[in-house]
């Protein structure tokens, strides 16, 4: 499945000095930051969802519980 995206033209011109000389096409490395993004917002989604789901279930800390388990003694509150 291909698709067409729009890429501005200053960007193709950095893609082109980036892979000048190298085995590296445009393309490639188009794909790549695809690849790596859509992967990035998987991982997010996953550690987000596991949050709420925590949080639903009623494992939290207080603040007080936060700063005894770091150690953190005598903060100001502003």
């Amino acid at each position: 499945m291909n698709h067409a995206i729009d890429i501005p033209q200053s960007l193709l011109k950095r893609l082109d000095k980036v892979t000048a000389g190298t085995r590296s096409t445009p393309a490639s490395i188009i794909k790549d930051a695809i690849k790596q993004r859509v992967a990035y917002e998987e991982y997010k989604r996953r550690e987000i969802e596991a949050g709420l789901a925590d949080i639903a279930a009623g494992r939290v800390h207080s603040a007080d519980e936060v700063k005894k388990m770091l150690g953190v003694k005598n903060v100001k509150k502003r």
